[in-house]
């Protein structure tokens, strides 16, 4: 065995010698002074830039990450260096660099095969964490995502997310996500660029990304860039792959209930690249196994598909343009089906100089909509409702020196907002047609924000962001009587606004603040600040996201949110940044809450003001994290404690929620608790598993019942004064890759079991009569049982 490993070491250290390639730049000089090195780290295979490698400088004990287009910008004094470019996925490199004068590096790493010993979780530079300014931010590269256990043996972003400090979501297999206590509607998702209102499939047991078209996801939940804003608690920016230059290759997946499909490769070698992904869903079998009629008389699908294309224009120009496109199912054994849909065209030009200027202009045209249709022939009736989203952004990124960084920019969104329309079917329905007014708002922004490091221990980066909002006709706006509560019979008049006519405005600016104070090489103390206003808003009776959610636009009655955020932390890496630790605590206020009234009718309601109230909310927390990138055994262990509490008085008993005192929302989870781990057993194997730990989540239960005019009646007191049980449950899976990629059966197995020791955790909480007593409350559980599956994929 001892022979076996000194062969082995010797083999690698010849081969580390021969690869270790000589480059020069610049034209000798007389001047001592510190000189510029532009480059670009690209993959050797498909000339895609790879975004978030790092050029390493062992004997400065310094290094670079590359930005968004692949470049990165370092100092040099005139001399001979070793630099290391490394990359997750990606086999490391290391070059002999000459810096002679002012010049430019083309470098290119190859996709790693098989390694011995070692794997890498992260994609960023080695102390990134540490010498950023950046808080709350969260990169995940698709390949780490890869290695976590699968639902159903689907790779899932979201579900990824939620293992992550500060991040969770009301229950098992709930659309959408809470950041910081926030509503899921306070997240901004954006795929490709294009913004998505519900990022589920089949009522959140799939995201709606493919994963195979992905190349990383960031996450922001704390000093969010001023280039983004619009939603308030976060952003999840989810980048698609740029393709293939070099030649064509895929993917295919199979799994027990879904399936997947993914080609990529050059139209125009070195010009044109395409991509084509496309996932489908075959899960109706499964549905009929289930004992219960009602279940296996129903049917539930999903597909969505992506079209990606990347034009380079010269050196300096680059064209894209994507298409995704994904629409879900859902039908009842009693008739009813459930349909939504999500249709999105972006169209980018990226203009680099490959030096100091880059710039960026993009438009995207969105459409979501959804809609219930019954076909029962004496009450037949189909819901349609829906949202239009046209953007265009504006973004230009100047490089004033080696690390000073400024972006600027400015968007402008219309946004068409159509509540529902209700019509019958047939003849005989017995249903009268009902149309809501549709609402349009525009809201624009511009920004600008500047990053740079003062001397050797500190960083700043300070951004502001001006938002405003025009509310829009074509419109009637109700008026109401004053000094009573505001409710249909209280209208006094109305108004009427024609097409684009200015209904009201409103505008503010967003500052943004994000400090860094490095105490030692390998730790630092971060301060972060930062204000968003959002103009839209979800209105929903429900903790999650679902499709017949109403989303609502800022009017002359409801308010736009303000989110104000302060947050601290300190950073600390361990044994040569192998091993990540951080404690971050955060503080929020939201001014002008959303809420609906006790009792209130949110569905088909065309004065939905008379249903809503304002209200104000604060979230606070900290979150620890620890996190293991290298080894045989990599992972992190999370742990959140947070409160989110929301507050809605009113001059009327009414326009109260629990009596007018804070209550929790229904987002508010005190302790949250997940464990990630990461085995790699040899070149072949590999295991992962997952373990969440989460306190139940808030629900309303009825404190009385009364008799009224015949019927029963329960009496609420409090909004959510219980809790459900504690949630927690644990994945496991274990994949195999074969050495022989060339046969049909050469490719990767992976067999994962979600809920190991089969933990019935609530899905829901519903309130049944009791004789004699108020409605108790009952759990209906969805996946009490372990949920085994196997996936099987294959790379040509």
């Amino acid at each position: 065995m001892k022979r076996v490993l000194l062969v082995i070491f010797f083999i690698s250290f010849v081969v580390m010698c021969f690869s270790q390639k000589a480059l020069t730049v610049g034209v000798k000089s007389d001047s001592k002074r510190a000189v510029k090195i532009f480059g670009k780290i690209l993959d050797k295979e498909n000339g895609e830039p790879l975004i978030g490698a790092t050029m390493y400088l062992p004997s400065l004990k310094n290094g670079v990450s590359t930005d968004v287009a692949g470049e990165f910008i370092f100092k040099l004094r005139q001399g001979e260096y070793e630099i290391i470019v490394s990359m997750i996925g990606y086999e490391s490199a290391q070059f002999s660099l000459t810096v002679k004068g002012e010049g430019k590096l083309v470098l290119n790493l190859r996709q790693s095969s098989v390694k011995l010993g070692e794997v890498t979780i992260s994609g960023e530079r080695p102390d990134e964490n540490v010498k950023s300014t950046d808080m709350g931010k969260s990169l995940l590269k698709v390949a780490l995502i890869e290695a976590l256990p699968a639902f159903v043996g689907e790779v899932d972003i979201l579900k990824a997310i939620t293992l992550l400090p500060g991040v969770s979501t009301v229950g098992e297999a709930s659309s959408g996500f809470h950041v910081r206590g926030g509503g899921s509607d306070q997240n901004l998702i954006l795929l490709g660029g294009a913004p998505l209102y519900n990022p589920s499939h089949l009522f959140g047991f799939f995201s709606s990304f493919n994963a195979d078209a992905v190349s990383n996801v960031t996450l922001y939940k704390g000093g969010i860039p001023a280039s983004y804003g619009e939603r308030g608690s976060s952003v999840l920016d989810i980048k698609f792959k740029e393709g293939n230059y070099e030649k064509w290759a895929g993917k295919a997946s199979l799994g027990l209930i879904s399936a997947k499909l993914m080609l990529e490769g050059p139209i125009v070698k070195d010009k044109l690249s395409l991509i084509i992904a496309g996932r489908s869903s075959y899960s109706d079998w499964i549905l009929d196994k289930i004992k219960d009629p009602t279940i296996a008389n129903s049917s539930a699908s999903f597909y969505d598909a992506n079209v990606i294309l990347n034009y380079r224009i010269g050196e300096k120009n680059k064209i894209s343009y994507s298409f995704y496109h994904s629409k879900d199912r859902f039908r009842l054994a009693s008739d009813t089906s459930f349909n939504w849909a999500t249709t999105n065209h972006v169209l980018d030009w990226n203009y680099s100089s490959g030096e100091k200027f880059s710039f960026y202009l993009s438009a995207m045209r969105g459409t979501y909509g959804f809609s219930i249709l019954d076909d029962n022939s004496f009450n037949d009736f189909e819901l349609i409702s829906g949202i239009e989203n046209n953007t265009i952004k504006l973004k230009a990124d100047v490089k004033l020196g080696v690390n000073n960084f400024l972006n600027f920019g400015a968007q402008s969104t219309l946004l068409v907002l159509k509540p529902g329309e209700l019509t019958p079917i047939s003849s005989k329905s017995l249903v009268n047609p009902i149309k809501v007014q549709e609402e349009k708002g525009l809201e624009s922004a511009a920004f600008v924000e500047n990053k740079w490091d003062l001397g050797d221990k500190f960083s700043l980066s300070l951004g502001i962001r001006f938002s405003s909002f025009v509310y829009l006709g074509e419109k009637r706006v109700y008026e109401y009587e004053r000094f009573i509560p505001r409710t249909k019979e209280s209208v006094i008049g109305s108004k009427d606004y024609g097409d684009f006519e200015k209904i009201t405005s409103f505008s503010g600016w967003e500052p943004r603040l994000s400090f860094r104070w490095s105490v030692s090489p390998t730790s630092s103390i971060k301060l972060g600040y930062n204000k968003v206003h959002q103009y839209i808003h979800l209105i929903s009776n429900t903790s999650t996201i679902a499709p017949t959610d109403l989303w609502k636009l800022t009017d002359t009655f409801i308010k736009p949110e303000i989110v104000t955020q302060y947050s601290i932390g300190y950073f600390k890496n361990l044994k040569d940044n192998s091993i990540e630790t951080s404690i971050e605590a955060y503080y929020k206020e939201i001014d002008n809450v959303v809420a609906y009234k006790d009792g209130a009718d949110l569905v088909l309601n065309d004065q939905i003001e008379t249903a809503l109230l304002n209200g104000e909310g604060r979230t606070y927390g900290v979150e620890l994290y620890i996190k293991k990138k290298t080894g045989k055994i990599t992972g992190w262990v999370s742990y959140t404690y947070s409160r989110s509490l929301v507050k809605v008085e009113g001059p009327y008993r009414v326009e109260e929620i629990s009596n007018g005192n804070w209550f929790s929302s229904n987002f508010d989870k005190p302790h949250d608790f997940t464990a990630t781990l990461v085995y790699k057993l040899n070149n072949s194997w590999s295991m992962s598993s997952n373990f969440t730990y989460s306190t139940g989540r808030p629900y309303t239960t009825a404190s009385d019942k009364f008799l009224y005019e015949g019927f029963t009646l329960a009496y609420y007191n409090e909004r959510n004064n219980e809790r459900v049980l504690d949630y927690h449950r644990l994945d496991f899976s274990i994949t195999f890759k074969s050495r022989n990629k060339r046969k049909i059966w050469g490719g990767d197995w992976t067999f994962s079991v979600y809920n190991v020791y089969a933990r019935k955790n609530a899905f829901s909480v519903f309130l049944d009569d009791v004789e004699g007593a108020p409605p108790q409350p009952y759990k209906l559980s969805v996946l009490g049982v372990p949920f085994p599956s196997l996936n099987y994929t294959i790379k040509f």
